[in-house]
């Protein structure tokens, strides 16, 4: 910033410090304000001490003596205080790039007359890393400061640009190789695509003949899908980001069955949102199957290459997306007419097995059919009847065998033989003179009876 006294005006009084004045001063600001355009502007800025946000500490009447620090400081707060410094685009060729161990990266860019040292922080310099060349042409967005240590002014960066079809081809190329390294583009990765999609996501401009050519196709193929747009930048500054938001907020939605990310044909700078690493990024992470349509069919984006389909162009994706209706009303048609033809072939097969068996049930056929099965059920009655006679019969037969065996072995048969059982009072059955006493009471069992007697006398035979 240069100040130089440009008028005074007496009527105005001013403390300058310790030593009062009436000094005030119209100062003249040089700023190079660099945006999409690189446009140059001077802006003429009159101040008095009250008007500055800040108080200059340095009497202009006296011969005050300051720290490095403290104008290092009143830099700083200057630059701070000006908007414009915040957020400025600047072109330029790269040149002493430093790819420091700490992952930040220093580099200075120079036109053909000056230049202005960058500090591109790691929490970005992943994102860029590839573009950062010596040599290369880019464009650089970020904000002025003041690097106090060694007292010089740098432009911390937020987004590199490069600029020229050969350094973006390179940054594409390294991209691509990176990102395929990482498996990104793997097949295994490819999420299908739903046969008949009821709710189609679409990311592209609003403004854009991308949109309109997806909903003319749509309506035209298949009309009981619907489009649903995130409007969304497809090229410039901000275009990426943009896209990423989209399809996040796509993805928050739990009805869409498909996304379209695309746009219409243009160069490959028109197209350079699609192949940056953010982008690509955000369609792999996709939960949402998605079909990137960018350009033309010549075009090929990373984008295309990250997707889980890749189109040629808008209007293609929906070609693909969705069926034909004229295709469907066809095959329905066809069905239709098979399953005519079926159902008369089968209605006329079994008309002639009716009349067959129509011809062979006449009224006297059936009359002696039916006389026949009458004898039939006639000869199984009896038949059924003899069956059980003789079952009844052989029944009885092997009964009494087996009474007789039966009664040959029971005791009963013994005693009818003459023979007798005695027992004690209590049950038991007597077997020896020694079991009894001389008095004891005894019951003896014959045949037909039983008899109580008195034991007087026992003996035993040796």
């Amino acid at each position: 910033m240069l100040w130089t006294k440009k008028r005074r005006f007496d009527h105005l009084p001013l403390n300058l410090g310790e030593y009062p004045s009436k000094n005030t001063y119209i100062y003249r600001a040089f700023y190079y304000r660099t945006h999409v355009n690189s446009k140059h502007a001077l802006e003429d800025f009159r101040y008095t001490d009250m008007q500055l946000d800040m108080q200059l500490e340095m009497p202009m009447a006296t011969r005050a003596v300051h720290s490095v620090s403290e104008i290092t400081d009143l830099l700083n707060r200057l630059i701070a205080r000006h908007q414009p410094f915040q957020n400025v685009y600047v072109r330029g060729q790269l040149s002493n790039c430093t790819h420091h161990r700490s992952r930040h990266i220093y580099f200075t860019l120079k036109d053909e007359v000056n230049q202005i040292e960058c500090v591109l922080w790691r929490s970005n310099a992943t994102r860029f890393r590839a573009m950062i060349r010596n040599g290369e042409e880019v464009q650089v967005q970020g904000k002025v400061g003041v690097y106090g240590p060694q007292g010089r002014y740098q432009i911390t960066v937020s987004a590199v640009k490069p600029l020229g079809i050969g350094a973006l081809q390179q940054a594409f190329e390294e991209l691509q190789e990176r990102l395929a390294a990482e498996g990104l583009f793997n097949p295994v990765h490819k999420k299908p695509l739903p046969k008949y999609p009821k709710k189609i996501g679409v990311v592209t401009s609003s403004s854009g003949a991308a949109f309109q050519d997806i909903r003319q196709q749509l309506r035209k193929r298949y009309p009981l899908a619907e489009v649903w747009l995130h409007p969304s930048r497809v090229q410039g500054d901000g275009a990426a980001e943009e896209i990423v938001e989209a399809i996040r907020v796509m993805n928050q939605r739990d009805d869409i069955d498909v996304l379209i990310v695309g746009r219409g044909g243009g160069s490959i700078e028109d197209l350079w949102a699609f192949n940056e690493e953010i982008v690509a990024r955000a369609i792999f992470a996709s939960a949402i199957p998605v079909v990137s349509a960018v350009g033309h069919e010549t075009d090929t984006t990373i984008s295309d290459l990250v997707a889980d389909y890749r189109a040629p162009t808008p209007s293609a994706a929906i070609e693909h997306i969705v069926p034909d209706q004229d295709e469907l009303f066809a095959q329905l048609d066809g069905y239709n007419a098979w399953l005519r033809s079926r159902i008369l072939e089968r209605l006329q097969t079994q008309r002639t097995r009716l009349q067959t068996f129509e011809t062979h049930l006449s009224p006297t056929r059936r009359k002696d059919a039916i006389n026949q099965l009458s004898q039939r059920i006639d000869d199984l009655e009896t038949g059924c009847r003899n069956a059980v006679e003789r079952r009844r019969n052989d029944t009885e037969r092997d009964l009494h065998t087996l009474a007789q065996r039966l009664n040959a072995l029971s005791p009963l048969a013994t005693l009818q033989r003459g023979y007798s059982i005695s027992r004690k009072t209590d049950g038991g059955v007597l077997t020896s003179a020694e079991q009894v006493s001389i008095g004891d009471r005894i019951e003896i069992q014959l045949a037909d009876g039983h008899l109580a007697c008195r034991v007087e006398e026992r003996s035993s035979e040796e």
